[in-house]
């Protein structure tokens, strides 16, 4: 599979195309019923646009199409009751109670609207539903390379809002993987096939020093440029350096929407911040000239800076 010279791993967001591919790496000790289980791709679907929502695959670009992906990691922000029930009471398999609450339709992560207020008040929180990947032998050199691009992935899916509460779950010898990228553990329940819970915290982070993936997580800067959501999902998808055709794919729109999407976000970042497209003029901003040019220097700026991703909402004075 790779042979740790030059091999091509990449990681990106899921998509709607990788579904039935992705199924296979949703971890076997998570307790769902068959029929929830084989329901995933359904649920995923619905979710796919959500702010609230983070999934995201690595693939090795060496390997045959419909055969690449070799990790899976997905996570979800939580509303206050399970904030409150991971904090105080956190119960086993909480990523298996999730998924049969979403499927119901008995959950839904906090829309768009609400994770910006909550982002403002700095009270976002997420549980890392699972994270699988193909190969587990740490002495593989493949194995902990993927791992490293898992942490990246890591880092990138979550950076950006002001975090309150970062959460996984670990059974065995993922504790060790879990409190190596920065969490802390939160339960001791000891018990057989059950796993534990790990966490941080945003107080708890102010603590460490930088270069833990889920410490890092938890930096923030206000946004500036004030994105739509439709234009962060285009940037979203953009960074991990699709294609206007599959990003139109992605959001279900044409490829004129998607030039659309384009132009009100560079438009938006212009006026925000107008030394980012240093050499332009307001006249070639408008009419969409060195196209390219403008893209790749947003791209590396929002790189930089994942707040400009998510929503925010300043807080009320006092």
């Amino acid at each position: 599979m790779l042979d740790g010279s030059g091999q091509r791993l990449h990681g990106r967001l899921l998509g709607h195309a990788d579904l039935a591919e992705a199924l296979p790496l949703v971890p076997g000790w998570l307790p769902l019923a068959p029929s929830l289980r084989a329901a995933l791709p359904v649920v995923w679907t619905r979710l796919l646009s959500h702010s609230g929502f983070n999934a995201d695959v690595i693939e090795d670009l060496n390997r045959p199409h419909g055969e690449r992906l070799v990790g899976l990691g997905m996570a979800i922000a939580l509303d206050d009751d399970w904030r409150r029930r991971l904090t105080d009471s956190p119960p086993p398999f909480a990523a298996a109670q999730l998924y049969a609450a979403l499927a119901e339709g008995h959950y839904q992560p906090p829309s768009d609207k609400e994770l910006a207020r909550l982002s403002g008040r700095g009270e976002v929180a997420f549980l890392v539903l699972h994270y699988e990947q193909v190969l587990t032998d740490q002495a593989n050199p493949d194995t902990v390379e993927m791992l490293g691009m898992a942490m990246s992935r890591f880092r990138q899916a979550h950076a950006g809002y002001r975090l309150q509460h970062l959460y996984q779950e670990g059974l065995g010898e993922q504790a060790a993987y879990l409190q190596s990228m920065g969490f802390r553990t939160r339960t001791a329940r000891a018990q057989d096939g059950v796993p534990e819970l790990y966490g941080l915290s945003r107080d708890e982070a102010a603590l460490m020093l930088p270069g833990s993936p889920v410490r890092d997580a938890f930096q923030f800067t206000p946004p500036r440029f004030g994105f739509s959501a439709a234009e962060r999902r285009l940037l979203r998808l953009a960074v991990t350096q699709l294609t206007d055709e599959e990003i139109g794919d992605e959001l279900g729109v044409s490829l004129h929407g998607v030039k659309k999407l384009w132009r009100s976000a560079q438009q938006r970042s212009l006026q925000a911040m107008p030394s980012l497209y240093d050499g332009l003029t307001s006249a070639e901003a408008d009419t969409g000239a060195r196209g390219p040019e403008k893209r790749r220097t947003l791209l590396h700026y929002l790189g930089q800076h994942p707040e400009e991703l998510r929503p925010y909402l300043s807080p009320e004075p006092g």
